[in-house]
């Protein structure tokens, strides 16, 4: 008898030590492929599409290749991006500020992408390649504007503590920053020559991908294009660099596809005096390949869902880029967007698009009010105030109310109160703003952000929402029957 209990007491062991040890191997993929939850991208020698075979060459040492994004559950929403690359460009003194929040989410369910900075570093395993090594010597000799370059690689300790005794950082980085974008399109089309679509952001640039895929299929890659919301210095236009732009693999094949010739180095001497490496990318790009930038704001936007403007131009468009987000921001936007297609995704035979309209539902639509203190809500269309004051910028004296004003508007610059009687008497205002003085109007709803910068009651910040005339401008709209995609 005891024999006998000893033996099942045994057989019971054996068979608990042997479940353990089979569901220890499963999760840890001794047993076959299992995806391993994790916020930084694993080992996986798996691409996707076509564009993935020909562009896994370049696997340098110690470099760990992407994870299969078709083995995360999260990826489930996301559509197949596989002949599209996003490049990101940064900097070594924010790199491990914002690089690691978009790897884990805008980037987390894409097959490939590179990341550009001012210096070679790892972010948990991911490259971020050097954008400047190939810069003519000539042109980095007595540069001031290569201090920090140089400042970064003689660090010998984490860049935070370097940079909070090298002066100051961010002036430093942007007089470096612009040398980065001609180099970074040439060495992207180098390193990755296949693919279709070539996506161009900042670290703080937020990516829709279900949006973006859908846009892009309305287009041929092998027919030379450069989108991206247009802006202009000296009445040449480029696409802003922020809010990222795109470019066609026909454009970028005649931009980078001469291995015995460096555009960027010709362009190396002549940035110093420059402002800004999205403009002198778009001037080599158009010298190199004839292309200028076609204008498709605000699908490719500059804002973000708290400085969105509302209205007429920001409704039933839909957007594939926003810029200035803060890691919060582009998580909690990525974990809206993700329930938004996955939603989408389940209960209709078609995927839906985000539209503007959406996202002020989401973001903003709860969080209106009549008025807020110690809030700039972006108000700046139309100025109202003293001229005699000579206090005020040039630009803001550019557009003060111009011709007749009824007795309203002439009042509106003297209080809080006057102010808003002038934005409900006009019929395009939506929004105001009260400060020091000045009374601004607004043809759109932006919800804006706080503003506690004055403590003197009279210059504080004051803003202020009509809001039966903004919901009647939203009911009027309906539902938008289809997108409203750029014409390009």
């Amino acid at each position: 008898m005891i024999q006998s209990r000893r033996s099942r007491t045994a057989t019971l062991l054996l068979a608990i030590f042997l479940t353990a040890s089979f569901y220890t191997a499963a999760r840890i993929g001794i047993l076959g492929p299992s995806y391993i939850r994790s916020p930084f991208p694993l080992p996986s020698y798996h691409h996707h599409g076509h564009a993935a075979d020909a562009n896994a060459t370049d696997l340098p040492d110690g470099a760990l290749p992407r994870p299969s994004a078709s083995q995360d559950p999260a990826c489930a929403w996301m559509p197949d991006t596989s002949n599209i690359l996003v490049v990101m460009k940064t900097g070594a003194s924010e790199a491990f500020a914002k690089v690691p929040t978009q790897m884990m989410t805008t980037l987390r369910c894409v097959p490939d992408y590179l990341v550009f900075s001012d210096m070679k570093q790892t972010i948990a395993g991911v490259e971020i390649r050097d954008s400047l090594d190939t810069v003519l010597e000539e042109a980095k000799k007595d540069n001031t504007d290569f201090v920090l370059y140089n400042y970064q690689k003689a660090c010998e300790v984490d860049l935070e503590n370097c940079n909070k005794e090298g002066g100051d950082a961010a002036t430093a980085g942007w007089n470096l920053d612009k040398y980065k974008n001609i180099h970074i399109a040439e060495k992207t089309f180098r390193l990755r020559p296949n693919y279709d679509w070539y996506v161009f952001i900042d670290a703080d640039t937020y990516v829709l991908w279900p949006n973006l895929v859908q846009w892009l299929k309305k287009f041929r890659a092998t027919t030379k294009h450069y989108f991206g919301s247009m802006t202009m210095i000296s009445e040449f236009p480029f696409a802003h660099g922020g809010s990222g732009y795109v470019i066609s693999k026909a454009a970028m094949r005649q931009f980078g596809g001469r291995p015995d010739e460096s555009i960027a180095n010709k362009w190396d001497t002549r940035i110093h005096d420059s402002c800004c490496g999205d403009y002198m990318f778009a001037k080599a790009f158009k010298e190199a390949t004839d292309v200028t930038v076609k204008n498709v704001w605000p699908t490719i936007n500059g804002e973000k869902p708290y400085t969105l403007p509302f209205g007429p131009s920001h409704w039933c468009q839909p957007v594939v880029t926003m810029h200035h987000m803060n890691s919060q921001e582009v998580s909690s936007f990525w974990e809206y967007e993700r329930d938004f297609f996955q939603t989408s995704s389940q209960s209709l035979t078609t995927q839906r698009t985000m539209l503007l309209k959406d996202i002020y539902n989401h973001f903003f639509a709860a969080k209106m009010r009549a008025s807020r203190d110690d809030w700039d809500n972006l108000s700046d269309d139309v100025f109202y105030l003293d001229r005699d004051a000579k206090k005020h910028e040039a630009w803001v004296l550019e557009r003060t109310k111009k011709g007749p004003m009824s007795q309203v508007e002439r009042k509106a610059h003297k209080s809080y109160e006057d102010c808003r009687a002038m934005c409900e008497s006009v019929q395009d205002c939506f929004q105001f703003l009260y400060h020091d003085g000045v009374c601004a109007s607004s043809f759109s709803f932006k919800l804006g952000r706080p503003n506690r910068s004055e403590q003197i009651p009279s210059k504080r910040y004051r803003s202020g929402w009509i809001v039966p005339k903004i919901n009647k401008w939203i009911e009027r709209q309906g539902e938008c029957k289809k997108p409203i995609w750029p014409a390009v």
